[in-house]
């Protein structure tokens, strides 16, 4: 079993590295990550088997990882100093809850469970809970990729998001980063009411449009804060001038 380690603390990684060294199981360290939003990009090339998850970690939490991490997050492991996170990380289906300092034999223990559910015979059933639980919810953030690696985005940074080429791109100032969502999932996650469709390749932030203008044939043209224009489909329309308040 490949597992990976995401824990800000660099003595709480040391000390799991020896437990995990100490259990006896066949499992190996695929990597690990003091920083959440390098450990999104690692993980994604790395693809353990099992994640063991710190939840309070400076800039992003132990759930926005699993967010960002969207389908490609594996089974997880919560490890942290705080029993208040209990209820919550099971409501999100992890797979186990340890609380440090981290004992022997509760590691064991929650190892052999991931390996049972590994060798049963629906093992994508927890993930999938997993997966479809945090769906359900809206994101806070989003990760981007940068040819170093990955930017996290808020919201308020991001003006639109398009489809390219089959990719979906976030546009902001940082230029067109490529995100894991598809126009679609973001539509239904992104949080308010701020991000609405436009048309069937963009997602545009209505608080980034400085004025909007008939165009032709029905459609219509939304000029952005950066001096873009954007292309609002008729049936689109309505919806668009209902949300920024225009005569």
């Amino acid at each position: 079993m490949r597992v990976f380690l995401v824990d800000d603390e660099d003595l709480a990684r040391s000390r799991l590295r020896t437990l995990l060294e100490a259990s006896d199981l066949p499992v190996e360290i695929a990597g690990e990550s003091g920083n959440p939003a390098e450990a999104v990009s690692l993980i994604r090339d790395s693809r353990p088997d099992l994640l063991f998850l710190d939840i309070q970690m400076p800039q992003l939490d132990g759930f926005d990882v699993i967010d960002l991490l969207g389908d490609a997050c594996p089974q997880v492991i919560f490890v942290t100093a705080y029993d208040q996170f209990a209820i919550k990380a099971f409501e999100v289906h992890a797979l186990d809850y340890l609380t440090k300092p981290v004992r022997l034999e509760r590691l064991v223990k929650a190892l052999q469970r991931a390996q049972k559910l590994s060798d049963s015979e629906n093992p994508a059933s927890g993930l999938q809970s997993l997966r479809e639980s945090r769906k359900a919810m809206p994101l806070k953030r989003i990760s981007a990729h940068t040819a170093r690696g990955v930017k996290v985005l808020g919201f308020t940074e991001i003006l639109y998001f398009e489809t390219e080429e089959k990719i979906v791109v976030a546009v902001s100032g940082h230029g067109r980063l490529r995100v894991d969502f598809t126009l679609d999932e973001l539509e239904e996650r992104l949080p308010g009411q701020d991000f609405l469709r436009i048309h069937r390749s963009s997602l545009v932030n209505a608080n980034a449009i400085s004025s909007l203008e008939p165009w032709f044939n029905g459609n219509w043209q939304a000029t952005l804060t950066n001096g873009e224009k954007l292309t609002v489909a008729r049936r689109r329309v309505t919806a668009l001038k209902q949300r920024i308040g225009f005569g």
